[in-house]
């Protein structure tokens, strides 16, 4: 039985829980071990411009975030994410993340811009497969159906291949999410972070991540805890995906 991570107390967050023997044995990430790996801690988003200081972040970069979705979270509940991201390079991503430990199997591994990755969190470990693609229009779409002239071919076949079912007309853009995210310096034994926040009307998060190889995942999750704890900044209570908590509290819908 793989052994997830659950929420704890900041002090307390699970590092007997999270050892590399015990990651390692979990199946998902063994018939994983090809996708990147990125680890993902959040951080209390009151203290945002305390962690800059601490952590010493720099080159701070501003953008803007939409997600395509129903009032009811529909393709979510699928597993499936469509985002748009507007800034210095912007893009739009279809992104799926298998439920229930499903296998997905897809047409489009192996071309240019399909990425797996596994989202490590203090929640546990999620794997997901995207396409991502740039947007040059400079109209920002409004409703559903225009997503998928906005879509190459590659992205369109990930719909059929998760067997996730859409009705354009039902979606639409959500609240628009302002993102900041700065570098932070190497700090050894870590290598590079990157501290983002997202802030949509109503709500904030801040999440501190690194990509690292699979081998190395626990111990960078444990390093993260050991440094935010040094800095004396608080851990959130609240371990999930950035963007599952963003669209839930949007949406004010709750998917399990």
């Amino acid at each position: 039985m793989c052994l997830m991570l659950r929420r704890v107390r900041p002090g307390l967050l699970a590092l007997c829980f999270f050892s590399a023997s015990v990651l390692l044995s979990c199946p998902g990430l063994r018939a994983q071990e090809n996708c990147n790996v990125e680890v993902k801690l959040l951080l209390s988003a009151t203290e945002t411009q305390a962690a800059v200081a601490a952590l010493g972040a720099r080159n701070e970069t501003k953008g803007r975030v939409y997600f395509f979705d129903t009032d009811a979270l529909d393709l979510l509940s699928q597993g499936a994410i469509v985002r748009l991201r507007r800034n210095a390079k912007s893009d739009i991503t279809v992104k799926f993340r298998p439920r229930n430990d499903k296998q997905f199997l897809s047409s489009a591994a192996g071309l240019a811009g399909f990425k797996c990755e596994i989202d490590l969190t203090g929640d546990g470990q999620n794997a997901s497969y995207s396409i991502t693609s740039p947007f040059a229009a400079q109209h920002l779409p409004q409703a559903g159906f225009e997503i998928p002239r906005l879509l190459n071919a590659a992205q369109l076949t990930l719909f059929p291949d998760a067997q996730v079912s859409v009705d354009w007309n039902r979606v639409k853009r959500l609240s628009t999410i302002l993102s900041t995210d700065w570098q932070i310096p190497s700090q050894p034994p870590l290598g590079k972070l990157v501290l983002e926040l997202w802030e949509w009307p109503g709500g904030k998060v801040l999440e501190l991540s690194t990509k690292v190889p699979l081998n190395a995942a626990a111990s960078t999750y444990a390093e993260m805890q050991r440094l935010v704890q040094a800095k004396h900044l608080s851990i959130s209570p609240e371990q999930h995906v950035k963007t599952t908590i963003a669209l839930q509290a949007m949406t004010h819908t709750t998917v399990h």
